[in-house]
């Protein structure tokens, strides 16, 4: 009996969530799960079944030797940004650690490093592509007032190549991502090692342990539940990257810097292939699932109780 009427006050809460969940989530992505099936121009009821052909024709594309729209290219721009999310999961946990530490001004740093996440993606492209602006960008008149005027490049140039073998504004977008997704880490991160008890600390301490390596034999087996939840997280977001890019490069192809998700919005949008861009969102879905679940059983360990 007390279960039952615990449920009629759950309920009311839940259903409207469920409700939102299920019609603005649920549906599309069944919705878009059974496109993929079809050839479909999007603006129309005449949708013809094709069965796993595109499917088909994705996997065509992608082996291509030829590599005649760039697949290939676009997949190592999303694992190039994974790179970039896994310095920024790194320097997150640094910064995450040098705060719990409580030094002066702490609360300033922690408000600062999470700002950018207040911020919308297409505020974050629109502030950014002003600062790397190569006439009156605020990075190349620093440079330029210093006296370094051969490094005030156009840092979102299709032309110019950095060293290391990407195009230079790859390297600007990792480096955006870093700025905008570094705070976020490091809540998460400050949030963990908030919750470990200080008397564990003070006992490794006290055994002559420095603060290296309590950070490392102490600090980091007591987050890697939430170390392994972030890492969750850079996978979906390195494959699910496309409002920065979009923006940052106003809005044209720029095929030094593309993701995978702007080959789909061309194929949608631009195409109007909605049956093979769909085929093309539920390949990055499964890959997406299947790179998560590699990830939280690659990174299981025992859980340490405290």
């Amino acid at each position: 009996m007390l279960r039952r009427e615990k449920w009629k006050l759950i309920i009311p809460f839940v259903l409207p969530s469920l409700l939102l969940f299920s019609v603005f989530v649920m549906y599309p992505s069944i919705r878009g799960l059974y496109i993929s099936f079809f050839h479909w121009k999007g603006l129309s009821k005449n949708m013809k079944f094709v069965g796993f052909y595109n499917f088909v024709k994705l996997w065509k594309e992608l082996t291509d030797p030829e590599d005649f729209y760039h697949l290939r290219l676009y997949l190592s721009h999303n694992l190039f940004l994974f790179v970039f999310s896994l310095l920024t999961i790194a320097l997150a946990l640094t910064v995450a650690y040098v705060i719990s530490n409580k030094p002066k001004g702490a609360n300033l740093f922690r408000v600062t490093y999470f700002f950018p996440n207040v911020l919308s993606t297409a505020a974050i492209a629109v502030l950014w592509s002003m600062v790397l602006n190569p006439s009156f960008g605020l990075v190349n008149n620093i440079l330029r007032s210093i006296g370094l005027e051969e490094f005030a490049i156009p840092w979102l140039s299709l032309q110019k190549d950095w060293p290391l073998g990407f195009k230079v504004g790859l390297y600007s977008v990792g480096f955006i991502s870093m700025w905008g997704g570094l705070g976020w880490y490091m809540i998460l991160f400050l949030a963990s090692i908030q919750n470990i008890p200080q008397e564990l600390i003070e006992a490794a301490m006290i055994d002559g342990a420095t603060k290296a390596r309590v950070f490392f034999s102490v600090t980091i087996p007591l987050i890697w539940e939430t170390i392994r939840t972030v890492l969750i997280f850079a996978v979906i977001g390195a494959l699910n990257q496309f409002a920065l890019v979009y923006i940052l490069f106003e809005q044209q192809p720029n095929k030094h810097s593309d993701m995978i998700m702007n080959y789909y919005y061309w194929q949608a949008f631009t195409q109007r292939n909605w049956g093979y861009a769909a085929a093309i969102v539920v390949v990055i879905f499964v890959v997406t699932l299947l790179g998560s679940i590699f990830t939280f059983r690659f990174m299981e360990r025992e859980t340490v109780q405290y």
